[in-house]
């Protein structure tokens, strides 16, 4: 077929260019790893590599009643304590797909065909939509796990995470326990700072180059985060129902709700008047200010989560990935965090695309997509690098 053709033509001429670039072991299996990665054209792993090993292991206790969250391992068929891999952890996002989803299986399989060996956790928490500060614990969790595999060498650990899960892994990775371990974390679509993350939700707007303000359209996945956050801010169950029953539909409709005076005055607490203001702000000043405005609590927690503010202790080197048309994260939150980890020395690479919708692989036509494939290349490398 003739799609078939070009398809595989464009991965000809790719695989030709990188080779003759830097023709080494590692950028032919990065090469021949990338169309599984993207899920695009022939895979020439599933024909020349073999099947990897796969286990579902317990990474962190739940509560009283409940089931052990658990990840999943997936180990090249040949590793073992004698002939140990470079691993991954693979740590995902808010509301993502689980350790058993086709595209998330997709991703671990071709990464343990090329020699990678892999954990994928799950959380149930990340699972319902929520995103805690103990999620930082559960990455540190399952980062020990990892390391503590005998088919793992543990010279030869990195750390991916994507959209939230980025920002985590930073996060994670200058905890005590494993900070020494850490070789790299690569980081693709993440938030540097939760607040100014929270405030281009509300305003539907964020900062670009020389102070511009860009109008922008987060999906409906960053809208539901953010409103459940927001609501969860109020503790008055009556405020709260309040808030939700004026703004809720508007705000997963993708709308941005006019402020209600009479709706506020009626408000009996201070944290249900910010949210309110927050909900129905303006422009992107108004909501950085409701931002600021927030309970301590609140302002705690949005501390604790922006990996930008939290720099000490990472000594791992720090890879950054984001589409420039990203509509969950704005991809100037990439620049920022980058801006901050280059000026404490931290930072290995940032890469910026055309080629995701957030991190999924967008509909690709490979032959237009060619230059933007070569930098993913070329980015992937320098991981696999560090691992195989």
């Amino acid at each position: 077929m003739r799609w078939l053709r070009r398809i595989g033509l464009a991965l000809l001429v790719l695989v030709v260019v990188l080779v003759a670039f830097e023709p080494t072991r590692v950028a032919i299996q990065t090469a021949a790893m990338l169309p599984s990665l993207l899920d695009a054209g022939p895979k020439p792993l599933a024909i020349f590599s073999e099947t990897p090993q796969r286990t579902s292991l317990p990474y962190r206790a739940a509560e009283e009643g409940q089931d052990p969250d658990l990840a999943e391992l997936w180990l090249p068929s040949w590793a073992s304590a004698e002939r140990p891999a470079g691993a991954m952890l693979l740590v995902f996002g808010v509301n993502n797909l689980g350790r058993n989803h086709p595209a998330i299986e997709r991703v671990a399989d071709a990464l343990a065909r090329t020699g990678v060996a892999v954990v994928v956790p799950d959380s149930r928490t990340l699972l319902e939509g929520r995103l805690e500060v103990g999620e930082i614990d559960g990455v540190v969790r399952a980062f020990q796990l990892l390391a503590a595999r005998p088919e793992v060498d543990r010279e030869r650990i990195g750390i991916v995470g994507f959209s939230v899960g980025g920002s985590l892994a930073l996060l994670a990775a200058r905890d005590p326990r494993i900070a020494s371990q850490v070789r790299w974390v690569n980081a693709f679509g993440a938030f540097g700072d939760a607040a100014t993350y929270l405030s281009s939700v509300s305003a539907h707007a964020y900062v670009g180059a020389d102070d511009e303000v860009v109008p922008w359209t987060p999906t409906p996945l960053a809208r539901e985060v953010y409103l459940r956050f927001m609501l969860d801010q109020v503790t008055a169950d009556a405020d709260r129902s309040a808030l939700d029953d004026a703004f809720a539909d508007a705000i997963l409709a993708g709308d941005r709700p006019a402020a209600d005076p009479q709706l506020r005055a009626s408000l009996e607490s201070d944290p249900a008047r910010t949210v309110h203001d927050l909900f129905t702000a303006p422009d992107l000043d108004a909501a950085r200010h409701s931002i600021d405005e927030l309970p301590a609590p609140s302002l705690t927690f949005i501390d604790a989560i922006s990996p930008e503010r939290h720099l000490d202790g990472l000594t791992a080197r720090v890879h950054l990935m984001h589409e420039t048309e990203d509509r969950h994260v704005p991809f100037v939150e990439s620049r920022s965090l980058a801006s901050a980890l280059e000026g404490a020395g931290l930072l290995e690479a940032h890469t910026e695309f055309r080629l995701f919708d957030h991190v999924q692989p967008d509909d690709l036509d490979l032959l237009a997509a060619a230059p933007e494939l070569f930098k993913l290349l070329l980015h992937l490398r320098s991981l696999m690098e560090e691992t195989l």
